[in-house]
């Protein structure tokens, strides 16, 4: 059986807040060619989202035990590009907060893929591929349509807005057992069928437990309204004639 390493709390610390500060560059790098280079925008900003979800990844793994065989749950999907993408969306459950947008033909977009899977996103994005059934190559600017790419921005956006929330409340007091405490609930959403009705729940519970793990989850609702109303006042100028 192959070793995994197990990585010590300095490291992961480091990893957590790395993943969600280049989730964070890749949306800037992303809004910012969304308008004259769509297909690169696409790219940029579904690489962002598997580094959110990456970031979930590495919280969960505080909760892990220092013993190699624990950590293979880590390993396994460190390098799972459409988990890691999907696993960005297990944030939703922490935060329901979505964008929603309509496509001109009038489709509506949820924030899954619009091909057949996520990781095709940066694939189409990056490279010039080839139609095999109508024996054509395809270029990214051609496959790519400016839609595509400011959906899936939209869609990181929220998701990193999130994870950032979640780090600021874990590190805005007494970071260490606030790591330790939340990586619980973390890995729990990672590797349990949890849904969004849950949630309330397992969170309350989870405050209830000292005066610690209330002040915790009360600066995380902070931070989520203060998420939530710098969407709400965005989105309010955006519609504005």
């Amino acid at each position: 059986m192959k070793k995994y390493p197990v990585i010590s709390s300095d490291q992961l610390k480091l990893g957590y807040e790395g993943t969600i500060d280049n989730a964070l560059r890749f949306f800037g790098a992303a809004t910012n060619l969304c308008g004259e280079f769509p297909d690169k925008a696409l790219a940029l900003a579904q690489i962002g989202q598997e580094e959110v979800g990456k970031s979930l990844t590495i919280l969960a793994a505080f909760h892990l035990p220092s013993d190699d065989a624990a950590w293979q749950w880590f390993w396994k999907d460190w390098t799972a590009h459409q988990v890691k993408a999907h696993r960005a969306f297990i944030y939703e459950l922490i935060s329901p907060m979505r964008l929603e947008m309509q496509s001109p033909d009038g489709m509506k977009y949820s924030g899954l893929p619009l091909r057949d899977k996520i990781h095709q996103e940066k694939e189409a994005g990056l490279y010039v591929d080839f139609d095999v059934r109508n024996l054509r190559f395809l270029c990214p600017a051609e496959t790519v349509s400016s839609f595509e790419a400011l959906a899936r921005t939209s869609t990181l956006s929220y998701l990193g807005a999130t994870a950032d929330a979640v780090r600021r409340a874990l590190f805005n007091t007494e970071e260490d057992f606030r790591l330790s405490a939340f990586s619980e609930l973390a890995y729990r959403i990672c590797s349990e069928e949890i849904y969004q009705q849950d949630m309330p729940k397992i969170l309350d519970e989870f405050s209830l437990r000292s005066s610690q793990h209330a002040l915790l989850i009360s600066d995380l609702n902070i931070a989520l309204e203060a998420n939530k109303k710098f969407f709400t006042e965005t989105t309010a100028n955006i519609r504005q004639p």
